[in-house]
């Protein structure tokens, strides 16, 4: 078996696509050595798990899996992002560093972009599932004749 280094980053990074269910695609400049010691030590702060990534090796394996339509956003080295700390936010994320930008989250197979994902205030997936759980409870509650409308539709012939 051929396993050189290319190999090992392309099953990294295949890994990361079909077990780890929450992570982040971040954009991360071209960095010098030093600059990029300081990202990681922020990171690393933060408690977060990292992996970085250059850009023609994750277009070629993204092509080959079922999210080839995220390759239009990449444009450039891309690092991604998991931690098991619960108390992640989505601004905590932002302060990371200035210089990695935030693509999208991937969330049991689905891709969610930043726009998406600006309005929720916790990624705690329980929280999130119980929250959306109580207000399906509470919209089961109300009365069918507040959701229908008041005037009558006339259907022509």
């Amino acid at each position: 078996m051929d396993f050189n280094l290319k190999t090992y980053k392309r099953l990294k990074i295949k890994y990361y696509l079909k077990t780890i269910n929450f992570f982040f695609f971040f954009h991360g400049a071209s960095l010098d050595s030093e600059s990029w010691i300081k990202t990681e030590q922020t990171l690393v702060k933060n408690k977060l798990k990292y992996y970085r990534v250059f850009n023609t090796l994750m277009t070629k394996t993204l092509n080959y899996s079922i999210f080839k339509n995220l390759t239009t956003l990449l444009h450039g080295p891309i690092i991604l992002i998991n931690s098991d700390h619960l108390k992640l936010t989505p601004k905590k994320l932002k302060n990371v560093n200035p210089l990695v930008n935030l693509l999208c989250l991937k969330l049991n197979n689905k891709i969610y972009s930043r726009k998406q994902i600006k309005n929720i205030k916790e990624l705690s997936y329980i929280e999130n599932v119980s929250i959306f759980h109580k207000s399906m409870k509470s919209l089961i509650k109300m009365p069918y004749y507040k959701f229908r409308s008041k005037k009558p539709l006339l259907i022509s012939k």
